[in-house]
Order: structure tokens, then C-alpha cells, then sequence
């Protein structure tokens, strides 16, 4: 723990985790969407909303390791974060009736997962 108020290696880690799932949704979004959402998230449509949310979390995970890197506050980041990841459930569950079952719980688990380490590196403070 430092004066940013966080174990910087776990945050940096979960920046690069971010930042690379970033990376894949935006630059392949016909194969990672199809992975995420079933048939359907090979669609241009959601494949345009896929690029958006890669874009997101490369920009949450730059800034994250931005400020980790100027020591500058954390939190700020992993909020952002967390919310992104609550966003994406809130999501999924409108989604629901039309989302396969197998990637409705895979979507649950991964926004979840993010949102709880998020919480976690937030609560060490």
C-alpha cells in the first residue's frame, strides 16, 4: 500500500486485465462478440456496441495505469470501473430472455467478477 491508497501490483494488474480485453473487443469484435453474447453478437450492430465497450475499457484501463505510473489517486479509476462492470450486468439481466443461458452467466460472471476485484483493491484502502 502507498499514498495512492492501493496495492499498486494487484491495480496494475487488473489495468492490463482491462486493457487487454479492451484490445480484443475492439480490434475482433466478430470473434469476441459471438464468444460473449451467442449467434447474435456476431451482428454489425453488436459488434459496433462491442467496439464502444473495448474502447471503454482500454480508456479505464489506461487511466488506471496512467495514474498508478504519475502516482497520482486511484480510486477515481476503480470506481469508474466498478460502475462500468455494474452497467454491463444491468445489461445482461435487460438482455436475459434473449441471450443465451450459457452467456448469460458467462457475461454475469465476468462484469461480476471485474466489479468484486474492483471493490476489493477499493476496500484496501
Amino acid at each position: 500500500m502507498d499514498h495512492r491508497g492501493v496495492d499498486v501490483k494487484p491495480a496494475a494488474a487488473y489495468a492490463i486485465g482491462r486493457l487487454v480485453f479492451g484490445i480484443a473487443a475492439l480490434a475482433v469484435p466478430g470473434t469476441s462478440g459471438p464468444v460473449l453474447a451467442g449467434e447474435g453478437g456476431g451482428a454489425p450492430d453488436a459488434q459496433a456496441f462491442l467496439r464502444g465497450m473495448g474502447g471503454r475499457e482500454i480508456g479505464l484501463g489506461l487511466g488506471l495505469l496512467g495514474a498508478i505510473r504519475a502516482n497520482h489517486p486511484v480510486a477515481p479509476w476503480l470506481v469508474a470501473g466498478v460502475l462500468a462492470d455494474c452497467s454491463d450486468i444491468a445489461g445482461i439481466v435487460g438482455a436475459w430472455s434473449a441471450m443465451p443461458q450459457a452467456k448469460r452467466w458467462l457475461g454475469v460472471a465476468m462484469a461480476g467478477g471485474t466489479a468484486a476485484v474492483g471493490a476489493a483493491l477499493l476496500a484496501k484502502k
